[in-house]
């Protein structure tokens, strides 16, 4: 599927420039729109679905060596909206102590590289790795898989069989569930706190700008402006989740 869609989007841009009629890939693999159609959509966690997680113990399904990992990582991804490659390949250089804040390199797009202020629940998460990280990064000993040689190989599968332990078989929900709740109490907070906006949220979250004039001409927001929008989280975090983080 990944190198089909690579060839899919290289005679779409062929296309485009008149270099090919048509586009022999498309309708190919699994992450057509015509299978996605049939397929469960992908959501957010539930209050109910994000305690059972936080409240249980992944050692005990993923071994005690990737357990305390993910134990970690859900707090996080849930509170800063990271992608789990971003998660696994943090360094201790980027954190910024100071700033309380963590700074994300470019990955997937150049909108992905930013700086996101941390959350007061997880920023002692952040700090104890930091100190006790023995390679320069705050999750050591993640062992490299799969065909592109990622970090976060591993820890995605002993989390699949941690979350189906807790939750069942429900494939709507999977790691990038994490990202799309921060994205949904990043909405409910925008409700009531007006530094919290599409322009705020997608840039917190790595997405481009939602207008031409912010995406082309904006040099963005201040760490400040950010943390105004991180802090107003507390206002729809529910209490529950709040204790088990």
């Amino acid at each position: 599927n990944r190198k089909l869609r690579s060839l899919s989007s290289l005679w779409r841009w062929m296309e485009r420039r008149g270099c090919v009629e048509d586009n022999p890939w498309t309708g190919q693999g699994a992450f057509s729109a015509r299978v996605r159609r049939g397929g469960s959509k992908k959501r957010a966690y539930s209050v109910d679905e994000l305690c059972k997680l936080l409240s249980s113990e992944p050692e005990k399904v993923a071994g005690e060596r990737y357990g305390s990992v993910i134990r970690d990582l859900m707090r996080l991804g849930l509170l800063t909206g990271c992608r789990i490659g971003e998660l696994c390949d943090f360094r201790v250089e980027d954190v910024m102590m100071d700033a309380r804040a963590i700074r994300i390199p470019q990955r997937k797009t150049e909108n992905a590289r930013r700086v996101a202020p941390v959350q007061e629940n997880i920023w002692p998460i952040i700090v104890r790795r930091a100190r006790e990280s023995v390679d320069g990064r705050l999750f050591p000993g993640l062992t490299p898989g799969g065909p592109d040689g990622k970090r976060s190989w591993i820890v995605v599968k002993r989390y699949a069989a941690f979350r189906r332990a807790v939750l069942s078989e429900d494939k709507s929900v999977d790691f990038h569930s994490f990202r799309r709740t921060f994205a949904t109490y990043l909405e409910r907070a925008s409700v009531t706190c007006t530094a919290v906006n599409t322009s705020t949220i997608a840039e917190l979250m790595g997405h481009a700008k939602p207008t031409l004039a912010l995406a082309v001409y904006s040099a963005g927001l201040v760490p400040a402006q950010l943390r105004l929008a991180i802090d107003a989280l507390d206002s729809v975090l529910e209490d529950d989740v709040v204790k088990l983080i």
